[in-house]
């Protein structure tokens, strides 16, 4: 009866707009005090033993390192080097706009950060190239979905805090189907920018691209300096020096470091950050962080009464007992996250389908690593979703166009999405190659 009535208030504040930390620890709180299954304080210790967590102290780092990225110069330099690479080919303007996007999604771990950074001046650049924009809207408000999917990625650090699943062998697990999805995406753009004759940028010469390699060096280097610090190096002894070998840093400290980096680089480097600029982005980062934390804290507290009313084990317990495939158990989760992901973001996804889906998944066999990837490309498609998507509202905000032209914009790019979907549903050695290698 807790969890009818838990449930069922979940779903009335869900449908009268209730925000969904309130919703969420709303419908715990009056459970609880109803059927008073388990102790007031006991919810008060488990929300707090789960919050004082090293892990979830990445996900604010990497939002201001995205923020940093985006005012000190670092993604204009990034765009640059993707022109030099592909502007000049047939739809090259497009190809360059998802280049850009893979490579500020390799140090931003934010899906809305890589659309407002990479959007905010490719769309732009797009249109006064003679591309539609439609086009243009389209192709960066799904683009930006690779921020989540390429480490790192705030998505992976929540999966991996709440399934106790290590989080660098997640990052490694999303960098193979991130970059087949920036493929298709690229291979989309050129199809779309072909049969819309638009027209082909003159190609630079090598001095050029020579130069904008070189500028953008220093950027280029902060995914370098994430890969090899969290994932180290290869045990060696040099001139007395002997390194063991490993990690050199965890997750979170990367995070902290890429911050740090990322402001030095537009202070000191290309100069185009100031301090009083960066004290502005803080403050407007912290209520993104804070509303993030909100959430997870609520959160916890709903999945922490629905496991103690034994609602995990259930369900379990019941797709064994169907003897379900596990194609079809796949199949499922889909639907229930497409379906989700209609109604609310990544994160409260996570938070709230994974203490009940995970264990299920686990039971039948289905790889940890793997499952993340699909949960997290899932999240993609709930980014360019309406009526909630936030791409969306962020290329709206761009390109200063109503909310029904993205989504009619993005409705092509959401294909390849749905495809990509199906393939690291149904090919999981995509996500389990490199972290079996590496591990």
């Amino acid at each position: 009866m807790a969890v009818t009535v838990a449930v069922g208030l979940f779903c009335i504040l869900s449908v009268i707009g209730a925000p969904i930390a309130i919703t969420l620890g709303a419908s715990t709180l009056v459970a609880a005090l109803l059927f008073d299954p388990i102790p007031l304080p006991l919810y008060a210790q488990k929300v707090f033993s789960n919050i004082d967590s090293t892990t979830l102290m990445a996900v604010p780092f990497f939002f201001l390192a995205a923020a940093f990225m985006e005012t000190g110069g670092i993604v204009r330099r990034l765009v640059a080097v993707a022109t030099a690479l592909v502007g000049h080919w047939r739809g090259g303007i497009g190809m360059t706009g998802v280049l850009a996007c893979i490579f500020f999604a390799a140090i931003s771990g934010s899906s809305g950060a890589t659309v407002a950074a990479v959007g905010g001046i490719m769309i732009p650049t797009m249109i006064a190239k003679g591309y539609s924009k439609r086009y243009a809207v389209g192709s960066m408000t799904t683009a930006g979905g690779l921020g989540i999917l390429i480490p790192p990625s705030i998505p992976m650090v929540l999966y991996g805090f709440v399934t106790e699943t290590s989080i660098p062998q997640l990052f490694i697990a999303g960098i193979l189907p991130g970059l087949v999805f920036g493929g298709l995406l690229m291979l989309l753009a050129r199809h779309l920018a072909i049969r819309e004759g638009a027209p082909t940028a003159p190609k630079q010469s090598s001095a050029e691209r020579r130069q904008a390699i070189v500028d953008a060096l220093p950027a280029l280097s902060l995914p370098a300096f994430l890969l090899v610090g969290i994932y180290g190096f290869p045990a060696f002894s040099f001139l007395g020096i002997t390194f063991q070998g490993g990690a050199i840093f965890t997750p979170t400290e990367a995070a902290v470091m890429c911050t740090a980096l990322a402001a030095l680089i537009g202070l000191f480097v290309y100069r185009e950050a100031t301090l009083r600029g960066l004290v502005g982005i803080i403050l407007q980062v912290t209520p993104r962080v804070g509303m993030i934390f909100w959430i997870t804290t609520n959160a916890i507290l709903f999945s922490f009464f629905l496991t103690q009313e034994g609602v995990p084990a259930a369900l379990s317990q019941w797709i064994l007992a169907m003897e379900m495939p596990r194609w079809v158990f796949l199949l499922l989760v889909n639907f229930i996250l497409i379906v989700a992901g209609i109604f609310m973001d990544g994160v409260p996804m996570i938070l709230l389908f994974m203490p009940m889906l995970f264990p299920a998944a686990q039971a039948l066999g289905v790889d940890a690593l793997h499952f993340c990837i699909i949960v997290v490309v899932n999240i993609e498609l709930a980014l360019i979703s309406p009526p909630v998507g936030i791409n969306l509202y962020v290329s709206s905000t761009i390109a200063e166009v109503p909310i029904h032209e993205v989504v009619i914009a993005s409705l092509p790019w959401t294909a390849i999405t749905v495809v990509m979907l199906g393939i690291v549903t149904y090919v999981p050695w995509l996500s389990t190659l490199l972290p079996s290698i590496l591990y």
